[in-house]
């Protein structure tokens, strides 16, 4: 049984901590996010993010909180930092394509 879980009423990113028989203190982080993944495939099929890229701000995809978690423990890809900028479009080409609101493709050369 947890010891503490906190639920964010925005998001629904719940975090659960809890305390094992060695003293180590475990964060879990669990979030719905049909309800995100369902958004970004009606803007993927409906090419309603497509006429903005390279010319405006334009969205290439939806990261739910969980998701930017897993990407940085996992993956060792901040989201927030520019040097991780290519690896974060790759995953998101591959892996995490469910995640994009356009079929087109972006990648940072350098």
């Amino acid at each position: 049984m947890p010891a503490f879980i906190d639920k964010d009423p925005m998001s629904g990113m719940v975090t659960e901590v809890d305390q094992n028989e060695d003293d180590e203190i475990r964060h879990h982080f669990s979030q719905d996010v049909e309800p995100v993944l369902d958004h970004a495939k009606m803007l993927r099929n409906d090419g309603l993010t497509d006429s903005g890229i390279k010319r405006e701000m334009w969205q290439y995809a939806t990261i739910p909180p969980v998701v930017i978690l897993k990407l940085k423990y996992e993956y060792g890809v901040d989201v927030f930092k520019k040097e991780h900028q290519r690896r974060l479009f790759q995953l998101l080409n591959g892996e995490f394509k469910y995640l994009k609101t356009t079929e087109k493709m972006h990648t940072v050369k350098h």
